[in-house]
C-alpha cells in the first residue's frame, strides 16, 4: 500500500526522534498543524514542505516537490488562471523567498551617498516594517543595503541587514540566518553596542526558531552584557530581555522566563519616559511588556494569564501595525488553545485590518487552517482563508 505524504512524514519524524512540538516550532507552525499534517488533514505548502524536507532527511522527490507532481501542479495552476493563482500559499512563499534573495545575493550597483540620505532611507524603511507594509520594505532593502555598503556606513548597513532578517523571519525564515550574520558582522564593525543588540536579538529569533533556546538565550544576555545605563541602552537591554523570555517560554522553561519578563519589566518602569524608539524591534516600554506577557504565558499553555494581560491592552495604544498585528496573533493563539474559534477569528479579522500583510504570513495561515477543521461555519472565514492563502 502506498504511503500518504502524512504517514511519510509522521515515519521521518519519529526516525529523528523529534516531537511534533519540536518539528513545528523549527518550521514555523504549531504541533497541532503538524498533526494534522500527519493525518492527511493539512497539505504543507512547497516552501514548508521543503523545510521539512531539510529537518527530516528526506528528498524532494519524495514529497512531490520534484518530478511529475511538481509539473502537474503548475499546469492546475495555469489552468486555474490568475486568480486563484493569487490565494495559493506556494506563490506567497516563493514571492517572499525572492524578496529576500534580492537584497542577499542580487544588489545593485551603487556609489557612496551622505550620511543625511542613508539615515532618511533607513528612518523610511524601518516605518515600512512597523507599518507592517512588507512588500514595500522588500522592494526598497536592496538598494538601502548597497548604498550603505557602498558607503562604508557599517550601522545603517547593519540595521539594513537586521530589518532583512525580521523580514526573512516574519515570511521566509529559510535566509534569516544569512541576514542576521551579515547584521552581526556590521554591527562588530560599527562598534556601537545598541546597534550590536540589535544584531543579537535578530540572530537569537533565528536561533529559537531553529529549536535552539539555550543558545538564543545565551546569546542575549551576552549582548545585553555590553550595555550600559544610557537610555538608548537600557531600551535595548529590555527589548533583549523581552525576547529572552518568550525563549524560554518557547522551550518550557516557565521560572527562567519569568525572571527575564521581571527584569524586562522593572526595566520598563525604570526608563518609562517617552518610549526609547529602536530601529528594530520597535518600542521599548510597559505596554511592549503587557504584549510579551501575552505571548509568554501561551507559549507556557496559561491561557487564563495570556488572557488576563491581553484585557489590560488597548490595541490602539500599541505603537505601530506590526506590534498591533504580533498583539491580535496571539490572542487568537489563546482562544484557539481553549477551543474558542469563532473568537480566535475575530482577533485574526482584527488583525488584518490593523496590519493586513501580517494576516498573510505562514503563521497565520496554520492557525486559519487549524479554525477551519475546528468549525468550518464561522461567517466569513473562509473568505479570510482565501483572501491569505491559508491550506484548507
Amino acid at each position: 500500500m502506498t504511503e500518504t505524504l502524512g504517514e511519510m512524514l509522521r515515519r521521518a519524524r519519529l526516525i529523528k526522534r523529534l516531537s511534533q512540538a519540536e518539528v513545528g516550532e523549527r518550521v514555523g507552525y504549531s504541533a497541532s498543524w503538524v498533526s494534522r499534517v500527519e493525518n492527511g488533514k493539512v497539505r504543507p505548502d512547497d516552501a514548508t514542505l521543503a523545510a521539512l524536507c531539510d529537518l527530516l532527511a528526506l528528498s524532494r522527490e519524495d514529497v512531490g516537490l520534484e518530478g511529475d507532481d511538481v509539473r502537474r501542479r503548475k499546469l492546475l495552476t495555469l489552468t486555474l488562471g490568475a486568480g486563484a493563482a493569487a490565494v495559493l500559499p506556494s506563490s506567497a512563499a516563493a514571492d517572499s523567498k525572492d524578496v529576500v534573495e534580492r537584497s542577499l545575493f542580487r544588489l545593485p550597483e551603487a556609489r557612496p551617498v551622505s550620511r543625511e540620505s542613508l539615515a532618511a532611507a533607513l528612518t523610511a524603511s524601518r516605518s515600512l516594517f512597523h507599518d507592517a507594509q512588507y512588500a514595500e520594505l522588500g522592494r526598497a532593502l536592496p538598494a538601502l543595503i548597497s548604498r550603505s555598503l557602498a558607503s562604508m556606513a557599517h550601522d545603517v548597513a547593519a540595521r539594513s541587514y537586521v530589518l532583512l532578517a525580521q523580514l526573512a523571519i516574519k515570511n521566509y525564515q529559510g535566509y534569516s540566518w544569512i541576514a542576521s550574520d551579515r547584521a552581526r558582522a556590521q554591527a562588530e564593525k560599527a562598534g556601537n553596542p545598541v546597534v550590536m543588540g540589535e544584531a543579537a536579538h535578530a540572530m537569537a529569533i533565528t536561533m529559537r526558531r531553529g529549536g535552539e533556546y539555550e543558545a538564543a538565550i545565551d546569546h542575549l544576555q551576552q549582548a545585553a552584557g555590553r550595555l550600559g545605563a544610557a537610555p538608548d541602552q537600557l531600551a535595548m537591554e529590555g527589548t533583549l530581555l523581552l525576547t529572552a523570555g518568550y525563549s524560554a517560554a518557547q522551550a518550557g522553561w516557565r521560572s527562567p522566563a519569568m525572571d527575564f519578563m521581571g527584569e524586562a519589566e522593572e526595566t520598563a518602569s525604570r526608563r518609562e519616559t517617552t518610549a526609547q524608539k529602536l530601529y528594530i524591534p520597535g518600542v521599548f516600554g510597559l505596554d511592549q511588556t503587557r504584549v510579551f506577557r501575552v505571548s509568554v504565558h501561551q507559549a507556557l499553555g496559561e491561557a487564563d494569564q495570556a488572557l488576563n494581560y491581553a484585557s489590560k491592552i488597548d490595541a490602539r495604544r500599541l505603537p505601530n501595525a506590526e506590534r498591533r498585528g504580533r498583539m491580535c496573533m496571539d490572542v487568537a493563539r489563546v482562544r484557539r488553545d481553549v477551543g474558542e474559534p469563532e473568537r480566535a477569528f475575530y482577533a485574526l479579522r482584527a488583525m488584518e485590518q490593523y496590519a493586513p500583510e501580517e494576516a498573510s504570513r505562514p503563521k497565520v495561515r496554520a492557525v486559519t487552517s487549524e479554525l477551519l477543521t475546528m468549525n468550518g461555519e464561522i461567517p466569513g472565514l473562509r473568505r479570510f482563508a482565501q483572501r491569505t492563502g491559508a491550506a484548507v
